[in-house]
This record gives structure tokens, sequence and C-alpha cells, in this order.
């Protein structure tokens, strides 16, 4: 989907940032070609319910196209594993919440790292539908850079213009974005923390089903999806954002006890649509 694509990005626009303060941290990930910018508002309204906020720019982004096409999906594995460490130096619980890929690496650390209390996605693939991509592996050799569509998929369209990103991304780099996928879907089972799915029925990168399948395969005996109807893909900037927001603070308050407890014997609120 579109966004507000540069090759020189305004470093002080892009750079990691810390919010708030508070026994419990929140450790925020972008996604795939994206920017810490763009969970800014979940992170302000994180800060403002007593939360330690922490958005990191993941290896590869926040650069140049060329410094992603250098890494991996272990790279960017790796730098949100350093950026949950820095959290935990700062605070003795820690949850997880990652838009698109970042939702994806949120449910990596927390299927990898027992000490992660809860975790959230927002439209986190496990697969992708663009039936190109089966040919990737071969192509990357004779294709170097693909250039996203300009089509957009939310409800309020000019709200592209709060994500930054590159305006065209390694082949390489796609195909580790889908090896991450299966990587994490086969470690869903181990996913034993809390978790909240949010995904927006208007989405038109990310299938919602992969909202589905998530909430389906974890092993968290807690654990709720929300979609959000009128939302696309970037859920932190649509529409629903103040929406989204809530419900994600809402979740958070409702596993951070002060007793270590995380309330796993709770019921879980229901599945809905918002």
């Amino acid at each position: 989907m579109g966004a507000l694509q540069t090759e020189a990005f305004d470093a002080a626009a892009v750079r990691p940032y810390w919010l708030g303060d508070g026994p419990t941290g929140a450790l925020l990930l972008h996604g795939f070609a994206g920017t810490p910018p763009e969970l800014r508002l979940i992170g302000e309204a994180l800060a403002g319910a007593g939360f330690r906020v922490f958005a990191p720019a993941l290896a590869g982004h926040a650069a140049t196209p060329e410094a992603l096409e250098s890494t991996g999906w272990r790279e960017w594995a790796g730098s949100a594993v350093a950026a949950l460490e820095a959290l935990e130096r700062e605070c003795p619980a820690v949850a997880v919440i990652g838009q698109s890929m970042g939702g994806t690496l949120a449910l990596h650390l927390a299927a990898t790292r027992s000490e992660v209390r809860a975790v959230v996605t927002l439209a986190a693939p496990l697969w992708l539908r663009d039936w190109r991509l089966r040919v990737l592996p071969a192509a990357r050799r004779v294709v170097r850079w693909h250039t996203p569509s300009s089509a957009v998929d939310l409800y309020h369209p000019e709200a592209i213009n709060e994500l930054i990103s590159y305006p065209r991304r390694p082949t390489r780099s796609l195909v580790e974005l889908t090896r991450l996928c299966r990587r994490v879907r086969q470690e869903l089972p181990a996913v034993l923390a809390p978790t909240l799915v949010l995904h927006g029925g208007r989405d038109g990168v990310v299938d919602p089903v992969n909202a589905d399948e998530i909430v389906g395969r974890v092993s968290s005996p807690v654990r709720a999806l929300y979609r959000l109807e009128r939302s696309g893909h970037a859920l932190s900037v649509d529409v629903d954002r103040a929406l989204a927001a809530r419900l994600i603070v809402d979740w958070l308050r409702r596993y951070d006890r002060p007793d270590g407890d995380l309330g796993l014997d709770d019921p879980a609120p229901p599945p809905a649509s918002a």
C-alpha cells in the first residue's frame, strides 16, 4: 500500500523514542519497511496510562533501502530482542505490541522469551496472499527491487501521510519476510502469554484470516480477537486508531498485576467485531 515514501529519511522524524514511566514496559515494533512513528499514537496512549514505552527501529529500517537489503529476518528479530532487553533493564515486566511484520515479531518474542507478559498484534501476517511471492526466491536473482502499489486501503486515505516507509523494497527482504512468517506460524503453539489480536476489516495487504489463525493456534488460555471493520492495514493511523489504542491499553492493564499474577484464570473478553 502507499505511504509517505522517501529515499532520504529525516533522521529526527524516524528515530526510536521512549515515552512515559511506570513499572510495566510496552515495546512497540513497527512493520516491514516502516519506521517507529507509525505507532506513535498508540505509544502516547500507553504512556498516558502509566506504561514505559520504547519504540525501536528494527535492523535495516529507518535508514536506506540498501540497509534493509543487507539484513534478514534473524537480524530483525535480533534487534527486537535487543530492544526487549533494553526495556527490561528499566521495567520488571514487559508487554510487546507490533503492527504488521512487527506483530509477527511480537509473536516470535512471546514464543521464545518467557518474560513477555502479554502480546498484542495489529494486522500481523502469518502468510501473504500475493501470488508473486511464490516466485520471489527465483526472481530475486534478476529483480532486485519491488515498488509497492500506490493503492490505499484506509478508510481515511489521507492517513497514509502519517506513515513513513521506503519507496522501494528489496526482493531479497520480501523473501526474508516470508521466511519469518513461516517460522512464526510454527512457533504459535509456544505462545502462552495473554494474546490480543486486532485486524482491520478493509485490510488489502494482510488477509484478515491471518488473525483467526493466530487466535486459533496460540496456546494461551487468554486470547481475544477484535476486527475493526472500517479500518485498513495500518490500524495505528486509520479511522479506528483511538479504539485500537483503547483496546490495547485496557488489555495490558488487565494483565498488569503488581503481584505478578497474569490473571490467566480470569474469563477472557469474548471475540468481537468493532
